[in-house]
């Protein structure tokens, strides 16, 4: 193989970031009347997503490139051939719940009672060209590449999690009752005062975690990993 066959793999990793919440403009307490002392302290639930990694070595490289696509990614043409790829998601669920009560004037005081928070990682679908077997030089190079990814995410998560759950407990702690004129205004007001206090951090870990992947989804990672085996 001379040097410029050395440049033509591609291995793709390709995630997506998904943010499950009700986005809504807070609405603004009315000035007449006041809330009540609240008479309960909120409920904070956290919960990190469990994900698996699922190896799929039966598809074929166009099988590969048309999974690319799905996701709405451009498949490179002539220079490089994708031999693998590792799918997943990130996502993050803010379920808030909220008491009600009916004050004077016909309006209503909303308190936070509840706030459950789910995030992690879909399961890690990684697809390795078929052309070569488990167990070859290619296979386990390609493996290791893919796998060097999904360490990096996984460890990303790992390092931000606890700041995301400790702005989580601070913020919940700190939203106050609202007087409302609707009853569903309040669930919307207090999930967006948490909301807004997580979000900088869900998209500094991500930004992070591309830019780490990005390093490693290089020419001059790709030749040395083409230097590992013979067969391609």
């Amino acid at each position: 193989m001379n040097s410029n066959d050395q440049l033509r793999y591609l291995f793709f990793l390709f995630v997506t970031l998904t943010i499950i919440i009700n986005y809504s403009i807070p609405v603004q307490a009315l000035e007449k009347g006041r809330c009540p002392t609240p008479d309960a302290v909120v409920s904070v639930s956290i919960k990190n997503i469990p994900s698996k990694v699922i190896y799929k070595n039966g598809h074929s490289r166009s099988d590969i490139e048309r999974q690319q696509l799905k996701r709405g990614r451009h498949v490179s043409k002539g220079k490089w051939k994708i031999l693998g790829l590792t799918q997943t998601e990130f996502k993050y669920t803010l379920k808030t719940s909220a008491k009600i009560k009916k004050i004077t004037g016909g309006n209503y005081c909303a308190y936070p009672a509840s706030y459950d928070l789910e995030i992690g990682y879909t399961d890690f679908v990684v697809y390795i060209d078929r052309k070569y077997r488990p167990g070859t030089c290619e296979y386990q190079a390609i493996l290791k590449h893919e796998n060097s990814h999904i360490a990096i995410y996984k460890n990303y998560l790992k390092r931000y999690l606890p700041y995301i759950k400790r702005r989580v407990r601070t913020a919940a702690l700190s939203v106050q009752p609202v007087v409302i004129s609707t009853p569903d205004q309040g669930t919307k007001f207090i999930q967006e005062q948490v909301q807004r206090q997580i979000r900088p951090l869900i998209e500094r870990l991500n930004r992070e975690a591309d830019y780490s992947n990005a390093r490693i989804d290089t020419p001059e990672s790709y030749r040395k990993i083409q230097l590992l085996c013979e067969n391609w």
